[in-house]
Protein backbone atom coordinates (compact mmCIF):
# COMPACT_ATOMS: atom_id res chain seq x y z
CA UNK A 1 0.00 0.00 0.00
CA UNK A 2 1.39 3.39 -1.02
CA UNK A 3 0.98 6.21 1.50
CA UNK A 4 1.25 9.82 0.28
CA UNK A 5 2.68 12.25 2.82
CA UNK A 6 1.98 15.88 1.91
CA UNK A 7 4.11 18.54 3.61
CA UNK A 8 3.63 22.28 3.02
CA UNK A 9 6.93 24.12 3.51
CA UNK A 10 7.34 27.81 4.30
CA UNK A 11 10.48 29.15 5.95
CA UNK A 12 10.92 25.93 7.92
CA UNK A 13 14.67 25.41 7.54
CA UNK A 14 15.18 25.14 11.31
CA UNK A 15 12.87 22.13 11.51
CA UNK A 16 12.97 20.43 8.12
CA UNK A 17 15.82 18.02 8.78
CA UNK A 18 14.17 16.60 11.89
CA UNK A 19 10.84 16.28 10.07
CA UNK A 20 12.14 14.69 6.87
CA UNK A 21 14.65 12.38 8.55
CA UNK A 22 11.90 11.05 10.82
CA UNK A 23 9.88 10.10 7.72
CA UNK A 24 12.62 8.89 5.41
CA UNK A 25 14.04 6.53 8.04
CA UNK A 26 10.72 4.86 8.83
CA UNK A 27 10.83 1.07 8.50
CA UNK A 28 7.83 1.16 6.16
CA UNK A 29 9.21 2.13 2.75
CA UNK A 30 6.17 2.37 0.45
CA UNK A 31 5.67 6.09 0.80
CA UNK A 32 5.86 9.16 -1.39
CA UNK A 33 6.84 12.42 0.27
CA UNK A 34 5.31 15.41 -1.50
CA UNK A 35 6.94 18.68 -0.48
CA UNK A 36 5.35 21.92 -1.65
CA UNK A 37 7.41 25.02 -1.03
CA UNK A 38 5.22 28.05 -0.39
CA UNK A 39 7.66 30.71 -1.65
CA UNK A 40 10.12 30.36 1.22
CA UNK A 41 12.67 33.13 1.73
CA UNK A 42 15.11 31.05 3.80
CA UNK A 43 17.04 27.87 2.84
CA UNK A 44 13.97 25.61 2.84
CA UNK A 45 13.77 25.11 -0.91
CA UNK A 46 17.46 24.27 -1.23
CA UNK A 47 17.16 21.79 1.62
CA UNK A 48 14.20 19.90 0.18
CA UNK A 49 15.86 19.84 -3.26
CA UNK A 50 18.77 18.01 -1.64
CA UNK A 51 16.41 15.40 -0.21
CA UNK A 52 14.78 15.04 -3.62
CA UNK A 53 18.17 14.32 -5.23
CA UNK A 54 19.03 11.66 -2.65
CA UNK A 55 15.70 9.82 -2.36
CA UNK A 56 13.41 9.08 -5.31
CA UNK A 57 10.41 8.93 -2.98
CA UNK A 58 10.70 12.69 -2.44
CA UNK A 59 8.93 15.01 -4.90
CA UNK A 60 9.29 18.78 -4.70
CA UNK A 61 6.85 21.37 -6.05
CA UNK A 62 6.91 25.15 -5.73
CA UNK A 63 4.35 27.91 -5.48
CA UNK A 64 5.03 31.02 -7.60
CA UNK A 65 4.14 33.23 -4.60
CA UNK A 66 3.16 32.80 -0.98
CA UNK A 67 -0.25 31.11 -1.18
CA UNK A 68 -0.75 29.90 2.42
CA UNK A 69 -1.36 26.41 3.71
CA UNK A 70 -4.76 25.65 2.12
CA UNK A 71 -3.60 26.20 -1.46
CA UNK A 72 -0.29 24.49 -0.73
CA UNK A 73 -1.89 21.35 0.73
CA UNK A 74 -4.35 21.18 -2.16
CA UNK A 75 -1.47 21.36 -4.61
CA UNK A 76 0.24 18.47 -2.85
CA UNK A 77 -3.00 16.52 -2.71
CA UNK A 78 -3.46 16.80 -6.48
CA UNK A 79 0.00 15.27 -6.95
CA UNK A 80 -0.61 12.41 -4.51
CA UNK A 81 -0.97 8.89 -5.95
CA UNK A 82 -1.20 6.83 -2.76
CA UNK A 83 -4.23 4.96 -1.45
CA UNK A 84 -4.11 7.15 1.68
CA UNK A 85 -2.96 10.70 2.33
CA UNK A 86 -1.35 12.10 5.47
CA UNK A 87 -0.80 15.83 5.93
CA UNK A 88 2.32 16.51 7.99
CA UNK A 89 3.55 19.96 9.06
CA UNK A 90 7.20 20.80 8.38
CA UNK A 91 7.97 21.71 12.02
CA UNK A 92 6.62 18.41 13.41
CA UNK A 93 8.02 14.89 13.22
CA UNK A 94 6.99 11.22 13.19
CA UNK A 95 8.00 8.66 15.83
CA UNK A 96 9.87 5.60 14.59
CA UNK A 97 7.56 2.75 13.59
CA UNK A 98 4.49 4.99 13.33
CA UNK A 99 3.82 4.42 9.63
CA UNK A 100 4.16 0.63 9.81
CA UNK A 101 1.70 0.60 12.72
CA UNK A 102 -0.83 2.73 10.86
CA UNK A 103 -0.56 0.69 7.66
CA UNK A 104 -0.79 -2.57 9.60
CA UNK A 105 -4.06 -1.37 11.13
CA UNK A 106 -5.45 -0.48 7.69
CA UNK A 107 -4.42 -3.83 6.24
CA UNK A 108 -5.95 -5.77 9.13
CA UNK A 109 -9.28 -3.98 9.02
CA UNK A 110 -12.10 -6.16 7.63
CA UNK A 111 -13.58 -3.09 5.91
CA UNK A 112 -12.11 -0.37 3.74
CA UNK A 113 -11.22 2.47 6.08
CA UNK A 114 -12.18 5.98 4.91
CA UNK A 115 -10.66 7.82 7.85
CA UNK A 116 -8.17 6.63 10.47
CA UNK A 117 -7.88 8.72 13.62
CA UNK A 118 -4.57 8.55 15.49
CA UNK A 119 -3.04 9.82 18.72
CA UNK A 120 -0.35 12.47 19.00
CA UNK A 121 2.10 13.92 21.51
CA UNK A 122 2.54 17.59 22.39
CA UNK A 123 6.23 18.55 22.57
CA UNK A 124 7.13 21.82 24.28
CA UNK A 125 10.90 21.91 23.70
CA UNK A 126 13.84 22.68 25.97
CA UNK A 127 12.70 26.25 26.64
CA UNK A 128 9.52 24.92 28.23
CA UNK A 129 10.84 22.05 30.33
CA UNK A 130 8.26 22.80 33.02
CA UNK A 131 5.64 21.46 30.62
CA UNK A 132 5.69 17.71 30.32
CA UNK A 133 5.03 15.95 27.06
CA UNK A 134 1.33 15.28 26.70
CA UNK A 135 0.15 12.30 24.70
CA UNK A 136 -3.44 12.48 23.50
CA UNK A 137 -5.00 9.24 22.31
CA UNK A 138 -8.35 8.84 20.55
CA UNK A 139 -10.96 6.73 22.31
CA UNK A 140 -13.44 4.16 21.10
CA UNK A 141 -15.73 5.90 18.62
CA UNK A 142 -18.83 3.80 19.22
CA UNK A 143 -21.00 4.42 16.16
CA UNK A 144 -19.81 6.29 13.08
CA UNK A 145 -22.86 8.51 13.43
CA UNK A 146 -21.29 10.00 16.56
CA UNK A 147 -18.21 11.22 14.70
CA UNK A 148 -19.53 14.72 13.94
CA UNK A 149 -20.80 15.07 17.50
CA UNK A 150 -17.34 14.21 18.81
CA UNK A 151 -15.68 16.55 16.31
CA UNK A 152 -17.80 19.52 17.35
CA UNK A 153 -17.39 18.68 21.05
CA UNK A 154 -13.64 18.05 20.61
CA UNK A 155 -14.08 14.67 22.32
CA UNK A 156 -12.61 11.19 21.82
CA UNK A 157 -9.64 12.60 19.93
CA UNK A 158 -11.61 14.24 17.10
CA UNK A 159 -9.77 17.54 16.84
CA UNK A 160 -9.40 19.95 13.92
CA UNK A 161 -5.74 19.18 13.20
CA UNK A 162 -5.48 17.67 9.71
CA UNK A 163 -2.40 15.68 10.75
CA UNK A 164 -4.46 13.51 13.13
CA UNK A 165 -6.08 11.58 10.30
CA UNK A 166 -5.16 9.29 7.43
CA UNK A 167 -7.55 10.07 4.59
CA UNK A 168 -8.59 7.62 1.93
CA UNK A 169 -7.89 9.09 -1.50
CA UNK A 170 -11.25 7.72 -2.63
CA UNK A 171 -13.01 9.61 0.17
CA UNK A 172 -11.38 12.91 -0.77
CA UNK A 173 -11.94 12.44 -4.50
CA UNK A 174 -15.48 11.12 -4.23
CA UNK A 175 -16.66 14.11 -2.21
CA UNK A 176 -14.26 16.69 -3.70
CA UNK A 177 -12.88 17.53 -0.28
CA UNK A 178 -10.30 20.31 -0.48
CA UNK A 179 -8.95 22.95 1.86
CA UNK A 180 -10.29 26.51 1.63
CA UNK A 181 -7.66 28.70 -0.02
CA UNK A 182 -6.32 32.20 0.63
CA UNK A 183 -7.29 32.03 4.31
CA UNK A 184 -5.37 31.47 7.54
CA UNK A 185 -7.69 28.95 9.20
CA UNK A 186 -8.38 26.25 6.64
CA UNK A 187 -8.42 23.19 8.90
CA UNK A 188 -11.82 23.09 10.55
CA UNK A 189 -14.08 22.83 7.48
CA UNK A 190 -11.76 20.34 5.74
CA UNK A 191 -11.74 17.94 8.68
CA UNK A 192 -15.49 18.44 9.20
CA UNK A 193 -16.19 17.39 5.60
CA UNK A 194 -13.97 14.33 5.92
CA UNK A 195 -15.56 13.28 9.21
CA UNK A 196 -19.07 13.71 7.84
CA UNK A 197 -18.58 11.89 4.54
CA UNK A 198 -16.47 9.01 5.87
CA UNK A 199 -18.55 5.83 5.99
CA UNK A 200 -16.02 3.81 7.96
CA UNK A 201 -13.96 5.63 10.62
CA UNK A 202 -11.54 3.68 12.76
CA UNK A 203 -9.38 4.51 15.76
CA UNK A 204 -5.66 3.82 16.10
CA UNK A 205 -4.93 4.40 19.77
CA UNK A 206 -1.19 4.95 19.49
CA UNK A 207 0.71 8.21 19.41
CA UNK A 208 1.84 8.46 15.79
CA UNK A 209 2.73 12.14 15.53
CA UNK A 210 4.94 14.59 17.42
CA UNK A 211 3.38 18.04 17.50
CA UNK A 212 5.81 20.91 17.99
CA UNK A 213 4.44 23.30 20.62
CA UNK A 214 7.50 25.54 20.80
CA UNK A 215 6.76 29.24 20.23
CA UNK A 216 7.87 30.07 16.71
CA UNK A 217 6.54 31.50 13.46
CA UNK A 218 3.27 29.58 13.48
CA UNK A 219 -0.17 30.71 12.30
CA UNK A 220 -1.58 29.80 15.71
CA UNK A 221 1.05 31.85 17.54
CA UNK A 222 1.00 35.13 15.64
CA UNK A 223 -1.74 37.75 15.79
CA UNK A 224 -3.38 40.23 13.46
CA UNK A 225 -6.70 41.92 12.76
CA UNK A 226 -7.01 39.91 9.56
CA UNK A 227 -6.67 36.64 11.45
CA UNK A 228 -9.42 37.61 13.89
CA UNK A 229 -11.80 38.18 11.00
CA UNK A 230 -10.63 34.95 9.41
CA UNK A 231 -11.47 32.91 12.52
CA UNK A 232 -15.06 34.12 12.25
CA UNK A 233 -15.07 33.30 8.53
CA UNK A 234 -13.82 29.78 9.30
CA UNK A 235 -16.79 29.17 11.57
CA UNK A 236 -19.11 30.72 8.98
CA UNK A 237 -17.82 28.11 6.51
CA UNK A 238 -18.39 25.35 9.04
CA UNK A 239 -21.95 26.55 9.64
CA UNK A 240 -22.62 26.74 5.91
CA UNK A 241 -21.35 23.20 5.44
CA UNK A 242 -23.50 21.82 8.26
CA UNK A 243 -26.52 23.66 6.82
CA UNK A 244 -25.86 22.40 3.28
CA UNK A 245 -25.80 18.80 4.57
CA UNK A 246 -28.99 19.23 6.61
CA UNK A 247 -27.06 18.87 9.87
CA UNK A 248 -27.45 22.26 11.54
CA UNK A 249 -30.71 21.44 13.32
CA UNK A 250 -29.21 18.23 14.70
CA UNK A 251 -25.93 19.82 15.80
CA UNK A 252 -26.92 23.43 16.45
CA UNK A 253 -26.16 23.17 20.18
CA UNK A 254 -22.71 21.69 19.56
CA UNK A 255 -21.95 24.28 16.89
CA UNK A 256 -22.98 27.07 19.26
CA UNK A 257 -20.67 25.75 21.97
CA UNK A 258 -17.77 25.23 19.57
CA UNK A 259 -18.13 28.69 18.03
CA UNK A 260 -18.48 30.51 21.34
CA UNK A 261 -15.63 28.78 23.14
CA UNK A 262 -13.11 28.16 20.40
CA UNK A 263 -14.13 30.61 17.68
CA UNK A 264 -15.29 33.78 19.37
CA UNK A 265 -13.17 33.07 22.42
CA UNK A 266 -10.06 32.79 20.22
CA UNK A 267 -10.97 36.10 18.55
CA UNK A 268 -10.99 37.95 21.86
CA UNK A 269 -7.81 36.25 23.03
CA UNK A 270 -6.10 37.36 19.84
CA UNK A 271 -7.57 40.87 20.12
CA UNK A 272 -5.94 41.36 23.52
CA UNK A 273 -2.59 40.32 22.00
CA UNK A 274 -2.72 43.06 19.34
CA UNK A 275 -0.77 46.24 19.81
CA UNK A 276 -2.74 49.20 21.18
CA UNK A 277 -3.13 50.94 17.82
CA UNK A 278 -4.66 47.85 16.20
CA UNK A 279 -7.01 47.48 19.16
CA UNK A 280 -8.38 50.93 18.35
CA UNK A 281 -9.62 49.77 14.92
CA UNK A 282 -13.28 50.84 15.07
CA UNK A 283 -14.53 48.30 12.53
CA UNK A 284 -12.91 45.46 14.43
CA UNK A 285 -14.22 46.69 17.79
CA UNK A 286 -17.72 46.99 16.36
CA UNK A 287 -17.53 43.46 14.95
CA UNK A 288 -16.50 41.97 18.28
CA UNK A 289 -18.93 44.09 20.25
CA UNK A 290 -21.80 42.97 18.01
CA UNK A 291 -21.33 39.46 19.40
CA UNK A 292 -21.04 40.64 22.99
CA UNK A 293 -24.41 42.38 22.88
CA UNK A 294 -26.18 39.72 20.81
CA UNK A 295 -28.33 36.82 22.03
CA UNK A 296 -25.46 34.44 21.30
CA UNK A 297 -23.71 35.74 24.44
CA UNK A 298 -26.78 36.41 26.55
CA UNK A 299 -26.85 35.14 30.13
CA UNK A 300 -29.30 32.45 29.03
CA UNK A 301 -26.95 31.33 26.25
CA UNK A 302 -23.98 31.14 28.61
CA UNK A 303 -25.97 29.07 31.10
CA UNK A 304 -27.08 26.77 28.29
CA UNK A 305 -23.51 26.27 27.04
CA UNK A 306 -22.41 25.55 30.62
CA UNK A 307 -24.99 22.78 30.77
CA UNK A 308 -23.79 21.40 27.43
CA UNK A 309 -20.28 21.19 28.85
CA UNK A 310 -21.48 19.36 31.94
CA UNK A 311 -23.37 16.87 29.73
CA UNK A 312 -20.17 15.75 27.98
CA UNK A 313 -18.97 12.23 28.83
CA UNK A 314 -17.46 12.04 32.32
CA UNK A 315 -14.39 10.34 30.79
CA UNK A 316 -13.58 13.58 28.93
CA UNK A 317 -12.39 15.43 32.03
CA UNK A 318 -9.56 17.27 30.23
CA UNK A 319 -11.83 18.48 27.44
CA UNK A 320 -14.51 19.59 29.90
CA UNK A 321 -11.95 21.54 31.91
CA UNK A 322 -10.66 23.14 28.69
CA UNK A 323 -14.21 24.14 27.69
CA UNK A 324 -14.91 25.60 31.15
CA UNK A 325 -11.71 27.65 30.98
CA UNK A 326 -12.78 29.08 27.62
CA UNK A 327 -16.28 29.85 28.93
CA UNK A 328 -14.86 31.63 32.01
CA UNK A 329 -12.68 33.73 29.73
CA UNK A 330 -15.69 34.73 27.60
CA UNK A 331 -17.70 35.68 30.68
CA UNK A 332 -14.83 37.81 31.97
CA UNK A 333 -14.44 39.39 28.55
CA UNK A 334 -18.11 40.32 28.39
CA UNK A 335 -17.93 41.82 31.89
CA UNK A 336 -14.74 43.82 31.30
CA UNK A 337 -15.19 44.88 27.67
CA UNK A 338 -16.66 48.32 28.42
CA UNK A 339 -13.85 49.20 30.79
CA UNK A 340 -11.13 48.06 28.37
CA UNK A 341 -12.62 50.12 25.54
CA UNK A 342 -12.78 53.23 27.72
CA UNK A 343 -9.09 52.86 28.54
CA UNK A 344 -8.18 52.67 24.85
CA UNK A 345 -9.79 56.00 23.97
Amino acid sequence: MLLSIVIPVHNASSYLKRCLDSIIHQSYRQIEIILVDDFSTDDSLAMIREYEEKDNRVKVFCNPRNCRAGYTRNKGLREATGAYVWFVDADDWIPQGAISGLVRHLNNSPKDVDLLVMGYTDNFGDAYVKFEKKTRLPRNLGRNEQAMLNFLNLTKGFFSYPFLYLYSQQLLLRHQILFPENVYYEDISFVAMAVHHAKNIEIYSQSSYNYNCEPHNSITRTYSKEKIRDIISAYDRLYEFLASEGLIEKYNDQYLMRFLLHGLGACFQMYYQLDKEDQKDNALKELLQSYLVSDILSDESIIYVSRLIEAIDVNEALTKAYHRLKLDFLCDTKKNWVYSQVSLK
